[in-house]
Formats: C-alpha cells, structure tokens, sequence
C-alpha cells in the first residue's frame, strides 16, 4: 500500500475545502423563482380581498389587512427583481 501526501492538492474540484458543489442556483433559476414568488404573494393578497377563503364578516379586518401585506410586499419583490437588487 502507498500512503499518500496530505498536501497533495484534490483533482477534483469539487471536493477541494471550500467548494460546494451545487450550493448556488444558476442566475435563471433565481429569477424564475422570483418571479413565481411575486406572483404567489400578489394573488393570496387578491384571495385575500375577494374572501376566497370564507372567512366570517367579524374578520374583514384581518382579511384587508393580510391582503394589503400581500400585495405591498408583492410590489415590493417586483421592484427588488427587476431593478437587480435581488
């Protein structure tokens, strides 16, 4: 049996220390999921307004208020995506 060197650099790149084979998502996959994301929050704000879900009337408050979060942040993401902020 040969024994070798601990200081031998890897061939492998991926299993140098540091490097971490796929733990950063390609840029397209980023911004698929951004948008997916802005589109979730702006429609549960629409749901939320419309009373998808069948909340009693001594809710409204919560419901309007939940659907204002929504589409606020909803905007927001757009914004953060499509200026590259994101």
């Amino acid at each position: 049996m040969t024994e070798t060197g601990k200081n031998e650099p890897t061939k492998d790149p991926a299993l140098q220390a540091g490097s971490r084979s796929g733990a950063s998502a390609p840029k397209g996959m980023k911004y698929v999921f951004g948008i997916f994301m802005i589109i979730i929050y702006l429609g549960m704000g629409y749901l939320m307004f419309v009373n998808f879900f069948a909340w009693e009337d001594d809710f409204a408050w919560a419901r309007y208020s939940l659907g204002s979060l929504f589409i606020l942040y909803g905007f927001w993401r757009a914004y953060r995506q499509f200026k590259g902020m994101y």
